[in-house]
């Protein structure tokens, strides 16, 4: 009999460690991943300090000032959030969740090539980039394509593009430049684009995922050692009028 007891005792405390064991096993923490969360509030408090002063120092403000500033404010609050999440000792799938979110916010960053400070906006989407690889969520973003939540590998890096198209327009992706090139229809100037890293000089599949238009998006041409590891991406609208379009564009 008392065999017996100490046997269920024993088999109640295994179960109990392995449980524990398991739950500890599924949270996430590194001192790598603290330090690029460090730096991510770091640069979130200059962009806040930044463009700030942009409203205070302008004669003239633009909306999209005003929309850049408010767009500081809620990505700094959300790395604030975040490095909380982190103290708490959430587990892994709840930190990718909340670099996903906060990924999609940054991704509406002005364009970086007209932006006076587009190397603040450049470095925070870096290292957004490296904390999502650092806890496994390829690169960050939502469940629409880029993710890892199939059979498919992490991406290995995203761009961002917003703009107006008529007819045919071909977005041409080579490193970390994306030129727009209108092929038909009327020619729009408001385009705005980024990117969380480089596009690779080696072979990678580049896929592309609409987050806005109505009319057809797909990849025409893959990176190669023949193109110049050049990618393009088609977007193809036949209906009537212009339309404002959103794609996110990955690479594995």
């Amino acid at each position: 009999m008392k065999k017996s007891i100490l046997f269920v005792l024993c088999s109640v405390l295994l179960f109990a460690f392995s449980a524990s064991a398991q739950d500890e096993a599924e949270r996430y923490s590194s001192p790598r991943l603290e330090n690029l969360v460090t730096r991510l509030k770091g640069q979130t408090v200059d962009l806040v300090d930044r463009t700030s002063e942009n409203l205070t120092q302008r004669a003239a403000i633009l909306r999209a000032d005003i929309e850049t500033a408010f767009l500081a404010q809620q990505l700094d609050a959300s790395v604030g959030f975040f490095q909380q999440m982190l103290r708490d000792g959430l587990r892994s799938n709840n930190l990718r969740d909340a670099v996903a979110i906060i990924s999609d916010l940054a991704r509406r960053a002005p364009n970086y090539g007209s932006n006076a400070n587009g190397n603040l906006w450049r470095d925070m989407q870096t290292t957004i980039s490296d904390i999502s690889r650092e806890i496994g969520g390829g690169g960050g973003g939502n469940n629409n394509g880029g993710n890892n939540g199939g059979n498919n590998p992490p991406s290995q890096g995203r761009a961002f593009w917003r703009g107006t198209v008529d007819k045919e327009v071909h977005l041409i992706l080579q490193r970390r430049n994306l030129e727009t090139r209108t092929i038909s229809g009327a020619n729009y100037s408001n385009v705005n684009f980024s990117f969380t890293a480089t596009m690779p000089t080696r072979n990678v599949q580049v896929e592309v995922t609409k987050k806005k238009g109505r009319g057809e998006v797909r990849v025409i041409e893959q990176p190669s050692r023949d193109n110049d590891y050049t990618a393009v991406v088609q977007i193809l609208d036949d209906a009537s009028g212009a339309k404002e379009y959103e794609l996110e564009i990955f690479w594995r």
